[in-house]
């Protein structure tokens, strides 16, 4: 029989490492979508869903491999995907009526425990900010050592706005589209001196930090893309507000002058419209899982692909062959999730997709459930991001002179970090 030599075979050797690979690792070129994220998943029961679903046809691990072939996959319909996918289990209500809570008005106000997280993120971070923007913008030695500056202070969410003044920077109206919804205030803490809204730790010991007040908007939902007229079932509206630090913060290498001015963001849904949005997702989600698992048991060493081994030329390039179609599967799959997760809930990194999903339970976890003006619904707040508005020094020259120099800067915003929230009721701070 003729045998494989390892230096006849160097592009097969590189067909194996690019699918072990991350996704879009090695240079693949990505492919077009090849449907509109807008249909989503019909109620209608024959309707079909684009998506798939990945059978494995035997339970012998080494003998089925041999004969291992991506094609064996079916295009479910959305009720196929509940029932073998994911298996939703809805409560009657989205909140459970032993715990369920509400706003007794739409434009009560709600507390909440805001977060600051400030620094640099690592490369590989899903939600990694822009780090060149911060180089060009703070410097090079910003958060440059990994540091990271927490601060954590009480808000009171209001329906009520306040009148811009005359003259007042347009860098808030801009950001919150001209019309602000309510305003956020600090929740002072008591102090033997005076009153303060958050405090950190640096090398001098505790600091404690004036925030001012600010403005809010929530946004509905737009399309993903122009030529969609319809928003996705369950997609997010995005929150956002302003708050400025009124005192001059640092720790190591993390600093920003007094009357900083911040702009936050994240994803936002109501009780409604969560289940709806986790229903969007799964699918999507489920298949980009399946085709990764599919992937690694192709390739695993003791249960995989024997066709790989080598011992057959034409068997393993029929292997090999198998092997790239998985990777570009995969990478399809992933490339159609990344396109819409985004605006989507965001589900922990313990929950299994390929097995039972319960939303009941992701709904009923109150600490995340509070109220916010708006709607008598309770909201939920992902984690955002976190902008400071920095002055951007322009490099225009106008003559050969200082004097001549154009001396203005255009402010510019910066990702510096993320934000979260945690709902707080007045029961929860007598306790």
């Amino acid at each position: 029989m003729f045998t494989m030599k390892p230096s006849t075979t160097p592009w097969l050797l590189a067909l194996a490492t690019m699918a072990m690979l991350p996704p879009n690792s090695y240079g693949v070129k990505p492919l077009p979508p090849l449907h509109s994220p807008s249909p989503m998943i019909s109620s209608d029961a024959s309707a079909r869903c684009h998506c798939t679903a990945f059978i494995h046809r035997s339970n012998d691990p080494i003998n089925s491999r041999s004969k291992f072939k991506p094609s064996s996959k079916i295009t479910a319909s959305p009720s196929a995907i509940r029932s073998v996918s994911t298996q939703l289990a809805m409560s009657s209500s989205p909140i459970s009526s032993s715990s369920q809570r509400t706003s007794p008005s739409p434009w009560s106000p709600g507390k909440w425990k805001i977060t600051l997280d400030f620094g640099r993120e690592d490369s590989d971070s899903s939600e990694r900010n822009d780090n060149s923007q911060i180089t060009n913008l703070l410097g090079e030695d910003w958060g440059s050592n990994g540091v990271r500056l927490g601060l954590s202070f009480e808000i009171m969410a209001n329906a009520e706005t306040t009148n811009t003044k005359r003259g007042e920077p347009s860098v808030q109206m801009t950001w919150l589209g001209g019309k602000p919804t309510g305003t956020v205030e600090c929740i002072p803490q008591k102090n033997k001196d005076e009153d303060y809204c958050a405090s950190y730790i640096n090398e001098k010991g505790q600091q404690d930090v004036q925030i001012s007040s600010g403005q809010w908007r929530v946004e509905p939902p737009l399309p993903l893309l122009p030529s969609n007229v319809n928003v996705l079932p369950g997609q997010a509206s995005t929150l956002r507000f302003d708050l400025a630090l009124l005192t001059a913060i640092q720790r190591n290498t993390i600093s920003f002058p007094q009357d900083q001015l911040l702009l936050l963001q994240s994803n936002t849904f109501r009780t409604q419209q969560y289940p709806s949005g986790v229903r969007t997702l799964l699918p999507y989600q489920y298949a980009k899982d399946i085709a990764q698992q599919q992937l690694e048991e192709q390739l695993n060493h003791e249960t995989g692909d024997r066709r790989l081994d080598g011992g057959d030329i034409f068997e393993t390039l029929g292997g090999y062959k198998d092997v790239a179609e998985l990777v570009l599967e995969r990478d399809q799959k992933r490339r159609r999730w990344k396109d819409i997760e985004g605006v989507l809930p965001k589900l922990d990194s313990s929950i299994d997709t390929t097995r039972k999903v319960d939303i009941s339970r992701l709904l009923e976890d109150e600490k995340r459930w509070g109220i916010w003006p708006g709607d008598t619904e309770l909201m939920t707040i992902e984690r955002g991001v976190v902008l400071a508005v920095v002055a951007k020094e322009s490099k225009q020259k106008k003559g050969f002179f200082p004097w001549m120099q154009d001396g203005g800067g255009v402010e510019e915003p910066v990702i510096v970090g993320k934000w979260s929230a945690l709902p707080i009721f007045d029961d929860d701070m007598n306790n």
